[in-house]
């Protein structure tokens, strides 16, 4: 809102807004002023007949803002874990200015609601157990939600290399039973099928050999 829209005087109605029942429009001198999220009309005892300045209302207005950006995040990480990166670019797109997006993304930190490593563990995890996707696959989906490398290598080493190899295996099975030709033509389709759901070369090799070998359960032979 610009600033230079507020004019001081008494407020003579304090109404809440039909389409949000969180928020509540303002009237100055009988006229519309702004509109308040409740939270801050409580925080700044908004209450009708009392006399507001100029100077109080930018600064509610800004509490408003700040508050609005802050409550967008927090729907924003409701829906599931992100990342850092993502957050910031989603309150851009909302247009918001980057030094509210930086005051936001501090609090959420602060609050522990953002923590780069802590999404990378558990985006890992689900990824590679319960989705199936191998590591480098992993790899790629955090680097490009701007997770620290750091972050990434620590998440990647938490996962038990048998759990990876478990959801390889069970993948290259599948495949295996549905792909017809030769034995060569077999083991390129699964192979190329593995590598694109980012399992590395030596994981896909050690599949492949257990398919090859006519193994049911993909235990190795001594």
């Amino acid at each position: 809102m610009d600033s230079a829209q507020l004019q001081p005087g008494l407020i003579t109605a304090v109404e809440r807004q039909k389409r949000s029942k969180h928020r509540y429009n303002l009237f100055v001198d009988g006229d519309y002023a702004f509109s308040v999220h409740e939270d801050i009309l409580v925080k700044h005892r908004l209450l009708k007949g009392e006399h507001i300045d100029r100077t109080r209302m930018e600064s509610i207005v800004q509490d408003d803002e700040r508050h609005q950006a802050y409550l967008e995040a927090i729907r924003y990480i409701g829906r599931r874990p992100r990342s850092h990166k993502e957050v910031k670019l989603h309150l851009k797109e909302k247009g918001y200015e980057p030094d509210r997006i930086a005051e936001i993304l501090e609090r959420l930190q602060s609050e522990r609601y953002l923590d780069d490593e802590a999404f990378a563990k558990l985006w890992t995890e689900h990824r590679i157990v319960s989705q199936r996707k191998g590591r480098r696959w992993v790899q790629m989906e955090l680097a490009d939600k701007g997770v620290d490398e750091g972050d990434i290598a620590r998440a990647l080493g938490g996962i038990d290399p048998e759990e990876e190899y478990a959801g390889a295996w069970e993948l290259g099975r599948k495949k295996w039973r549905t792909t017809g030709g030769e034995l060569l033509e077999r083991k390129r389709k699964v192979m190329a099928f593995l590598l694109r759901r980012g399992y590395s070369n030596e994981l896909v090799s050690r599949v492949l050999r257990e398919l090859a070998a006519g193994n049911e359960y993909g235990e190795e032979q001594e």
